[in-house]
């Protein structure tokens, strides 16, 4: 049974009857363990959990007290994949969680109802629009709550380190303050409607290399300047109920029990309250480290905690004086995912509302204005685009990809894909061929040629261009001198034929609406207004890490367990098969050096002025924008003062567009080495041509600030600093100085 788009009465009913399907070897979670506490009747003598009103601190402490030894281990761990258990004799219903950020991935809960594929994370951070975020979050909560999930694993906030990473798709570029802005507008949009967003995968998970085994080595100064930024954020600003732990390690201790990040960081310093998670490996490839576990911060092991229980009850055997120091352990631990789903409402509701089907329509439209404003114009030479409906269109190429694979991919429902969207535009003047003749290129007025890189969980890309792309673009220009390539891809890629086309978009992985976004833009219904929220380069040697995942002189591209998961933990001998095994001993930690520091990105192209292909922040428009008049409040301020900056900025084209406005911050002087630039501020304005908006920033102290290690603590030195403002990292239109006193 499906849900299609024309949500009527009929539907509803039969969504009631067969939405949710939790499946795992046959078994299912019945209606019955989803009932709230509102429902049930028989609560212990003198309990208060159930009363709505108290602190949700408060019920997850009383509930703890009234819980066996062998339930408080269960409350560790998940069931059936995707499930936290419910407590029935407590009245405590089961909770559903489901992958990931772009729509709801219904085969992870077995689902036979329909998710809307919105953009992915990296599209929408390519919209640089907090507000489109907030609405994309709301209608995430929306579908959830449509199809009875609980708990949403995303988004994923790692940074892109790489044009090589295999979930980069997943992610929001490769800046913390862009990061941030759009993964906090987006979690309050979920998080407004009940539902628990999950951040992954804390930290430093930004390769897919060995990815279970990979130690990534980075200092205090680059986490706390790069990594840690969105995850802070997200905790303070938008009261992020969960996160989820990567595979790999950082430092040499593993992620899922690393307490100096988790818990000394995480909750001790940001006071995160909330839910931590593992990711679906766990403590599975660590099974002699248990004894981390219960003071690391994390609270529960997904999918089971074999591994872990085993471990509880032979220390119990050996140690049974210690039954009380376990049990307070457990308490602690599954004290953060009671409070987390007493907090979100989640014992006080059923799992479905079926109201929510009546917004399916308006998510699509969401997906679809999502989707117009993360599209990248990157190249429009001669004014090839916008392209007249009158005019004659090959669309050639393999079909464009969507979505990543693994577990951020969504299916969606009623696809516009790009052949039918340009075809709803431009009717018979649209020709769609593959493989086309000489004849049918040389005839056509513009020749748009489809260039996609697939991507997904378990695996990294590489850089080099995909398959034969290069190669048949080069002969379409020299059949005809109007070609456009849209490139569908997550991933940099070589492009050795930028010279010869006249236009390129960026269109990412745009989910179920992008056909229509793209018909809007090329059209010209709608002016491209994405900025690229990553570095592209030119050659992947320049880039900060061009051998992260070498082994033996050569790139290793695999992240999946079944690789080298049974070698690496001892139990398989057979190593002729294994690569790994030639250079890689079984327990022996892959190391990933993070040398360039907190010169990543657009940090790293500038400081040592490597060439590049297009920068962080860029995007043409259909009209084009004056700034000017840039002023600030003081041009000298204390050390706790914050700085006011205006500018105006004009449309001063023919078109209806908008920009985004960067604010960029320089250490003039510093006593240790800084990026010669910094992202501190953006806004996205819409104006009509000729109109005019005068805009302020607000430039706040620890916007100055750099993570000082001598002192182990942030530190904003006393002098120079310089405002730059543009519309991209490089097209810096405005400066002004000022003193830090």
């Amino acid at each position: 049974m499906m849900i299609r788009s024309r949500v009527n009465k009929t539907v509803v009913c039969l969504f009631i009857i067969s939405f949710f399907h939790v499946m795992v070897h046959g078994q299912m979670i019945q209606p019955q363990e989803l009932k709230p506490l509102s429902n049930f009747q028989g609560f212990p003598s003198g309990s208060i959990y159930q009363n709505v009103n108290l602190a949700p601190e408060l019920r997850a402490r009383n509930v703890i007290n009234y819980l066996s030894f062998d339930e408080k281990l269960s409350l560790t761990t998940g069931i059936l994949g995707f499930c936290f258990p419910g407590i029935p004799r407590l009245g405590l219903r089961a909770v559903v969680m489901a992958d990931a950020s772009q729509g709801i991935r219904l085969s992870s809960i077995q689902s036979d109802t329909e998710s809307v594929s919105f953009p992915s994370m990296q599209a929408l951070a390519a919209t640089w629009n907090p507000k489109i975020a907030l609405d994309f979050g709301t209608a995430m909560g929306e579908q959830c709550k449509l199809h009875g999930v609980d708990v949403l694993l995303g988004p994923g906030i790692n940074m892109q380190r790489t044009s090589e990473g295999g979930r980069n798709y997943e992610y929001m570029g490769e800046d913390p303050l862009l990061t941030s802005k759009i993964a906090v507008a987006y979690v309050k949009g979920i998080q407004a409607k009940g539902i628990v967003a999950t951040a992954k995968h804390f930290i430093c998970n930004d390769q897919e290399f060995v990815r279970h085994i990979a130690s990534s080595d980075v200092s205090e100064r680059t986490l706390r300047e790069i990594y840690l930024p969105p995850w802070k954020a997200l905790i303070e600003q938008a009261g992020l109920r969960a996160i989820m732990t990567g595979n790999n390690l950082v430092n040499s201790i593993p992620n899922t029990m690393n307490k100096p990040l988790l818990n000394d960081i995480l909750r001790d310093e940001y006071h995160f309250k909330g839910l931590a998670m593992t990711d679906w490996q766990n403590t599975n490839y660590y099974p002699f480290q248990q004894y981390l576990v219960p003071i690391s911060g994390i609270s529960l092991l997904m999918p089971e905690n074999k591994t872990f229980a085993n471990y509880i009850k032979s220390y119990l055997t050996k140690y049974p004086d210690k039954l009380k120091k376990i049990e307070n352990e457990l308490n602690d631990m599954i004290s953060y995912n009671l409070y987390t789903f007493f907090e979100a409402g989640i014992y006080d509701r059923g799992a479905v509302d079926v109201a929510m089907a009546k917004k399916v329509k308006l998510h699509e439209k969401l997906a679809e204005q999502c989707a117009d404003e993360s599209i990248c114009l990157l190249k429009n030479e001669q004014d090839i685009l916008p392209v007249s409906v009158r005019k004659k269109i090959l669309l050639t190429g393999l079909p464009e990809i969507y979505s990543g694979k693994g577990s951020g991919f969504v299916k969606g429902f009623n696809h516009v894909d790009f052949e039918s969207g340009l075809r709803s535009a431009y009717g018979n003047n649209l020709i769609s061929e593959p493989k086309p003749t000489d004849e049918q290129i040389q005839k056509a007025d513009v020749v748009i040629f489809r260039l996609s890189k697939e991507a997904g969980e378990g695996y990294d890309v590489p850089f080099i261009g995909a398959d034969s792309s290069s190669t048949t673009i080069q002969k379409l220009c020299r059949l005809n001198k109007n070609v456009i390539v849209l490139v569908s891809s997550g991933n940099g890629i070589e492009m050795p034929w930028i010279q010869s086309v006249k236009g390129v978009l960026w269109t990412f992985m745009l989910g179920q609406q992008r056909g229509a976004a793209l018909a809007n833009v090329i059209t010209g219904k709608v002016n491209p207004s994405g900025k690229l929220p990553f570095t592209l380069e030119k050659d992947i040697q320049d880039s900060p890490a061009p051998e992260f995942n070498f082994l033996g002189g050569k790139p290793y591209w695999h992240g999946s367990n079944r690789f080298y998961k049974d070698y690496w933990k001892g139990t398989d001998t057979t190593t002729a098969k294994i690569e790994l095994a030639k250079y890689v001993k079984p327990n022996q930690l892959v190391h990933i050096p993070y040398t360039e520091g907190v010169f990543m990105g657009y940090r790293w192209y500038e400081k040592y002025n490597k060439p590049i292909q297009f920068c962080f922040g860029y995007g043409l428009s259909y009209t084009q924008f004056e700034f000017k008049n840039l002023k600030i409040s003081r041009t000298s301020i204390p050390s706790k003062d914050s700085l006011i900056v205006s500018l105006q900025i004009r449309n001063s084209g023919k078109a209806r567009g908008a920009e985004v406005v960067q604010l960029y911050l320089s250490d003039v002087k510093s006593s240790v080495e800084r990026p010669l630039k910094e992202l501190k501020g953006f806004q996205k304005i819409y104006l009509r041509s000729g109109e005019q908006q005068t805009i302020k920033f607000v430039i706040h102290p620890e916007d100055l600030a750099f993570w000082d290690e001598n002192k182990n603590a942030w530190n904003a030195e006393p002098g120079d600093y310089e405002i730059m403002i543009g519309n991209s990292s490089q097209d810096i239109k405005l400066k002004h100085k000022f003193k830090l006193l």
